[in-house]
């Protein structure tokens, strides 16, 4: 018993600090619940574990893969030897998975296991006295309001996912799916109802009233697609009450790195209204680095780490160079060169001081002698394809390295990148090893520059282009150098502010943030070709119930229509 709590102190200790901790599965599933709440330590460890798997659920692996990688902004390029994996990337890409792929079923699983752990902590809370532990009945009612907001931030992603799921609420409850609309309403309930329990401006890590409301928001700017009724103005009026402070007092950050540096050297963002916090060897942005980065990366981030080679940003370029022509996809340039993200990340001066959101070009060693930088002497080199040759990325991809008699006979797909395929993103910067910097950025969950969006898309979708131009103005502005924002704002070049544009600017805003999947949906443009990828021919806008959940559910469960 002393074991088990004491890991759960050191949770504590964490989460009410300024991170989280990864520890084994549910340790404390065997634990008869009298025996386990012991203290006042040991209901806040409880009320905090399924924050721990909220941060794994959304930043660490399917649910980022299935937002992400079904949409036109990131592809997972087979690499020569590496990077087939049974046909898994090819499949997202094309919108050709099936109820039996692994990273649709994982989109169901992890948010049932968080789902699961909130309601058996919600019934063990329900009972206890909480004056006989040293806490109030206002803790208790806030804990509980918690909770709940939680348990609707995982039914957002099964919405959004598959629309018909069963609402469980008290542990192994099995029951059949409900309706889209039974499920939404459910959501609304809980996060209406508990947000007056929440406190204004609460801790990192911790559901509040601004993040709450914003969790309606979200609702009800997709509420169209979830429920085939669209509720707007509903959108509007609460986005608009978060603006004005109505939740907590909430503002953009002056700087466009800032939100996503949150949490290194003890700063916080003002603009996020929830993140996940970090700290090396505690809680980290293991999977997005990894998943992203070039194993030979750790040379010019000044880090130990290997990476996967993996991830990167859908071409620009046509394998001759020559910009490919979609309307969607194109990342890298769909920033104007004046943006000041789109300079090729670089640490300007020891501590957290850097530019730039992408990898792109060669790569050279970090400058250890400086402590910051790179050393324009000493390149980084490949290791496969390019072994002992320097790495350069491009956003392109293709067989570079076996071009015969002038021609790339593979063409740019999928399965034909190479070790150097893509531009890497950096918007979550992994900063130097050595200054104790690596790992310590939070993730930001939500921020207040998507309320500002949402906002203005209502007012874009209700016919008032200008007051739109007006919110994004509001956030794009940090992006530009003075001299170069008239030229650059919406607000001065009203007429360049289409659906198309639109539709950019949110992926230029959000990249890499989870939104993109449902984005497109919104906007209709899902099924829309990209890079190596033909127009859908039947709809794919939600994904299959897994057949693994069918089968466990002994029949309780029926498909979603899908085909």
């Amino acid at each position: 018993m002393k074991k088990i709590q004491f890991l759960y102190i050191l949770l504590l200790v964490i989460f009410t600090g300024s991170s989280c901790t990864k520890l084994a599965e549910e340790p404390f599933s065997d634990i008869v619940a009298s025996n386990y709440y012991q203290d006042k330590n040991s209901i806040i460890a409880a009320l905090v574990r399924p924050y721990e798997h909220a941060h794994w659920c959304g930043w660490d692996g399917d649910r980022w893969v299935i937002s992400e990688l079904t949409a036109d902004q990131f592809v997972w390029t087979q690499k020569g030897k590496h990077g087939y994996d049974g046909g898994d990337w090819i499949r997202l890409h094309g919108h050709t998975w099936t109820p039996d792929d692994g990273h649709i079923n994982g989109g169901w699983v992890g948010p049932y296991q968080g789902i699961a752990q909130i309601n058996v902590i919600f019934n063990d809370m329900q009972r206890l006295n909480y004056p006989s532990f040293g806490l109030t009945e206002a803790d208790k009612a806030q804990h509980m309001a918690e909770l709940r907001t939680l348990r609707a931030w995982f039914y957002l992603f099964l919405i959004d996912y598959f629309r018909t799921v069963p609402i469980i609420e008290k542990p192994q409850e099995i029951k059949p799916q409900s309706t889209p609309e039974e499920v939404f309403a459910f959501i609304e309930k809980e996060i209406k109802e508990s947000i007056p329990g929440l406190p204004k401006n609460g801790r990192a890590g911790r559901w509040d009233q601004g993040s709450a409301a914003a969790l309606l928001v979200r609702l009800y700017l997709n509420a169209e697609k979830y429920i085939g009724t669209a509720k707007y103005s509903e959108c509007a009026q609460v986005a608009g009450d978060i603006i004005k402070g109505t939740y907590g007092s909430y503002s953009l950050d002056s700087d466009y790195r800032g939100p996503f540096r949150s949490g290194v050297n003890g700063y916080r963002s003002p603009e996020n209204l929830f993140e996940f916090p970090h700290a090396k060897n505690i809680y980290e942005f293991s999977w997005m680095y990894n998943a992203m980065m070039h194993y030979q990366e750790r040379y010019s981030l000044d880090n130990d780490w290997g990476g996967w080679n993996g991830i990167h940003l859908t071409p620009s370029r046509d394998l001759a160079g020559n910009l490919y022509n979609y309307k969607l996809g194109m990342p890298y340039e769909r920033y104007s060169e004046d943006d000041k993200r789109k300079q090729p990340f670089k640490t300007t001066a020891k501590g957290d001081s850097y530019d730039g959101f992408f990898l792109i070009g060669q790569q050279y060693a970090f400058d250890s002698a400086k402590g910051f930088g790179y050393n324009y002497n000493l390149k980084v080199n490949g290791t496969e394809e390019y072994n002992n040759k320097p790495l350069i990325f491009v956003d392109q991809v293709g067989r570079f390295s076996e071009k015969p008699n002038g021609r790339w006979s593979e063409g740019s797909h999928v399965s034909t990148g190479e070790e150097n395929s893509g531009v890497r993103l950096l918007k979550f910067p992994w900063l130097p090893m050595t200054q104790n910097l690596f790992q310590f950025n939070s993730a930001p969950e939500i921020r207040l520059a998507e309320i500002y969006y949402a906002l203005g898309e209502c007012k874009y979708r209700a016919g008032d282009k200008a007051g739109a131009a007006q919110l994004l103005d509001a956030v794009r502005k940090r992006n530009f150098p003075d001299d170069k924002w008239q030229s650059n704002s919406y607000v001065s070049n009203l007429s360049k502010l289409t659906d198309d544009e639109f539709i950019i600017e949110l992926g230029r805003e959000f990249i890499g943030e989870r939104h993109r999947r449902t984005d497109l949906v919104r906007w209709n443009r899902f099924g829309n070709e990209w890079w190596d990828k033909a127009a859908d021919s039947k709809d794919r806008s939600v994904f299959p119930i897994p057949n693994r959940a069918l089968n466990s559910y002994n029949g309780v469960l029926k498909q979603n229509g899908y085909e």
